[in-house]
């Protein structure tokens, strides 16, 4: 690849919000190796668009709406993204599709790198085989290494998020309208997960709700409930199951105030998730709860996180399909013991 050519790069991350976490340290990359580079990010959402908004990695944000099939709108944004003139074009791994393939071959870019499939391999310039048991961030990366982009270091290889002054004051305000201090060992629980699986990657509401009381049985440990605002419901179910009050910040805020607020927490317990990836790019440690999806390609990347799962014959089922799996015994199995045996081995070393 001729890198004197490549003023405009396409970067597309159309999945999960957590997804495009994973997808950031490409990002950095393609910054620092094309600095004066146009690089244009596509995404399947406005939240995860608004999750890098006035980030320096990137130069713009172009949202797919993956729901409108109508053939209007698909030639209308295939117009548009032939007007940028792309000269490279960077998928992701999630993103193996048909449709991203001939997006990107129609774009006109010269250079594209995606992961190779029997049917629209073909498609791509530079091709990835996926082998092996890697992390989601170790596939991306792949792409770039074969488009000849090294990574030469470990920390380039952190996810990040962006946020601002404005969001850490909102994230404060937040604190101190619930009465939250600096003195306080804060625990953040996000008891929900991701759409695409449905409630099948949740450990129960019951053990949750369990596990926060005894956490808040610590001295001067407060739990925070996390989640979006879809989920503010199963938050405020989870805490009828409580007997001590949580705080409940699912649907609060924004999702940089968001990524602020779990800053804040000494710890972070969650299920396999976007906010458990966010947690993993802010360094707040973390406990991921792991059922049927693939833990070693979705562990919350780092060295102090933990991830505790039952290593069950039929575990992980997950891949592509949605989870049919109706006892979901790798999830249940899983004991409050166990889980706070983990947070309290945590906290003792955060505050050593």
């Amino acid at each position: 690849m001729k890198k004197y050519k490549i003023n405009n790069i396409l970067a597309i991350s159309t999945t999960g919000l957590g997804n495009l976490v994973l997808y950031t340290p490409v990002l950095k990359a393609l910054r620092r190796d094309f600095p004066d580079s146009n690089i244009t990010l596509l995404v399947g959402s406005k939240v995860a668009a608004d999750l890098l908004v006035g980030s320096k990695v990137i130069d713009e944000i172009i949202i797919y709406d993956k729901s409108k099939k109508q053939l209007r709108y698909i030639r209308g944004f295939l117009k548009t993204i032939r007007k940028y003139r792309f000269d490279l074009v960077v998928t992701s791994f999630l993103d193996q599709s048909f449709k991203i393939a001939l997006l990107s071959k129609l774009s006109g870019a010269v250079y594209r790198a995606g992961f190779n499939h029997p049917l629209y391999g073909r498609l791509y310039s530079h091709r990835v085989e996926v082998d092996g048991q890697k992390h989601e961030i170790e596939y991306n990366l792949d792409l770039l290494r074969a488009l000849g982009i090294k990574i030469r270091r470990a920390q380039e290889k952190q996810p990040f998020v962006y946020t601002t002054a404005i969001d850490e004051e909102l994230a404060n305000d937040f604190c101190i309208k619930n009465h939250l201090t600096r003195k306080d060992i804060i625990v953040g629980v996000h008891p929900g997960s991701g759409l695409v699986s449905g409630t099948a990657k949740r450990w129960p509401k019951e053990k949750y709700a369990k596990l926060c009381d005894l956490l808040m049985d610590m001295p001067r440990t407060k739990v925070i409930i996390f989640g979006g605002p879809e989920e503010r419901y199963a938050a405020e179910e989870m805490a009828r199951f409580m007997r001590k009050k949580p705080v409940i910040a699912a649907g609060e805020m924004s999702i940089k105030t968001t990524s602020c607020l779990i800053k804040r927490c000494q710890l972070f317990i969650a299920n396999d998730s976007g906010l458990m990836h966010i947690a993993t790019a802010v360094k707040t440690p973390v406990i991921a709860i792991f059922g049927p999806t693939l833990w070693w390609k979705n562990y919350p990347w780092g060295k102090n996180n933990v991830v505790i799962r039952k290593n069950l014959p039929c575990a992980p089922c997950y891949r592509y399909a949605p989870i049919k799996c109706d006892d979901i015994a790798c999830l249940k199995k899983i004991t409050v013991e166990e889980v706070l045996d983990k947070a309290r081995q945590v906290l003792r070393v955060s505050h050593t």
